[in-house]
């Protein structure tokens, strides 16, 4: 049987927590939220944490949230490590360390900048760079595998990659519009320097270079309303997307060859890279907008066969995780299982899921937020 125990609640935030994010090393989590803030979390005995036994917790958060100071959790076992009070002028939206010491993280807000944070030492984190130019609103940013590329994205419908150059200096070095509304998301492949831009126009983009040159390798098209999010399988041979239609598509890298006509499909665009929605969770499992899915991989020793876990947070309340395997029947319809193994009701009381987030480096622990202003951590148990 598989369940979620949930294991720490984390308050402090004032308003609605949009999205968390891991350190590389899976030891700490960074959080933003409607206040205008962003937290850094960590449990207080460090990694041992994620060794050690913990019993299930019973969520009380509703009846704290209001007496306890903000910056305490209701949990014995973790702690808020670093505030940043108006990081933004507005809401911040989207947070991500840096991925290769994580030394660094970035935070997107709707007033439309992004901002780069740093610490040294016991020092509190400064600001060393502000990243303009969206026209309103960013919904997003994601920091590239090598640590060198930064992406965001907007409701001006763009998509902007800047390039760092140390020291703090990021430079703009292409500025995308193909999307014809306003770009939800956008993530990097785990291993490559190729993005995905997730919009409310109900497709997806793929990005990639060439010799500086940054272009719309292929359209993703199937889901039939606002596309709201997606991640690559930690081996990046596969991407689940999420959206408004309440359905989960998994894609595969079919090819090199785009075979699509580019006629009206944008200046930048060159398909030369095939996607093929190789599976479904069908809309009859999720019963509101999906809003973010996180793929873990499967736990060490496991057969070839095993493709980790789906995470999804959805407008119904519901935390789900999903196994997926490959088949190993050639007439199969899919080349994938997705089997729903648990649904936890209320997973922020009657508040939208907004992330779910896998640790990539400690299996089977995941970070939710949501519309309730609680951040939680849940281990997955196998029993």
């Amino acid at each position: 049987m598989t369940k979620l125990k949930l294991i720490a609640e984390l308050l402090g935030h004032e308003d609605r927590v949009w999205q968390a994010s891991w350190d590389p090393q899976g030891n700490r989590l960074a959080t933003c939220s409607g206040d205008r803030s962003a937290r850094i979390w960590g449990p207080i005995t460090g990694d041992l944490f994620f060794n050690a036994q913990h019993d299930e917790k019973t969520s009380d958060a509703q009846e704290q949230a209001t007496s306890m100071d903000v910056d305490q959790t209701n949990s014995n076992t973790w702690q808020c490590l670093d505030t940043i009070d108006n990081a933004h002028k507005r809401t911040v939206r989207s947070i991500c360390f840096e991925p290769t010491q994580g030394k660094a993280f970035a935070t997107a807000s709707f007033d439309g900048t992004t901002a780069i944070w740093e610490k040294e030492g016991d020092d509190a984190y400064e600001c060393i760079a502000t990243l303009e130019g969206h026209e309103n609103e960013a919904k997003c940013v994601a920091w590239s595998p090598s640590g060198q590329l930064v992406a965001t994205c907007g409701r001006d419908k763009s998509v902007w990659i800047w390039e760092s150059n140390g020291e703090g200096d990021f430079d703009c070095i292409s500025v995308l519009m193909e999307h014809t509304q306003d770009v939800k998301m956008v993530a990097w492949h785990p291993i490559n320097d190729l993005l995905v831009s997730f919009s409310y126009d109900d497709t997806m983009r793929v990005w990639k270079e060439d010799d500086d040159d940054w272009y719309s390798a292929a359209t993703l098209t199937g889901h039939t309303s606002t596309v709201w999010g997606g991640a690559f399988s930690p081996d990046g041979k596969y991407l689940a997307s999420v959206s408004d239609d309440r359905t989960v598509r998994v894609w595969a890298q079919t090819g090199s060859e785009g075979t699509e006509d580019s006629t009206e499909k944008g200046f930048y665009y060159r398909p030369d890279t095939d996607f093929k929605c190789i599976a479904v969770v069908p809309d009859s499992i999720h019963s509101r907008a999906i809003y973010s899915v996180s793929w873990a991989g499967a736990p060490e020793g496991a057969p070839a066969s095993d493709l980790g876990y789906l995470a999804t947070g959805c407008g119904d309340n519901t935390l789900r995780v999903f196994k997926v395997i490959a088949s190993s029947d050639p007439m199969a319809q899919s080349p994938l299982e997705i089997k729903l193994v648990h649904e936890q009701h209320n997973a922020h009381g009657l508040s939208d899921i907004n992330c779910v987030k896998w640790n990539p480096k400690h299996p089977g622990w995941l970070a939710t937020c949501g519309d309730d202003s609680v951040v939680r951590i849940w281990q997955l148990d196998l029993e």
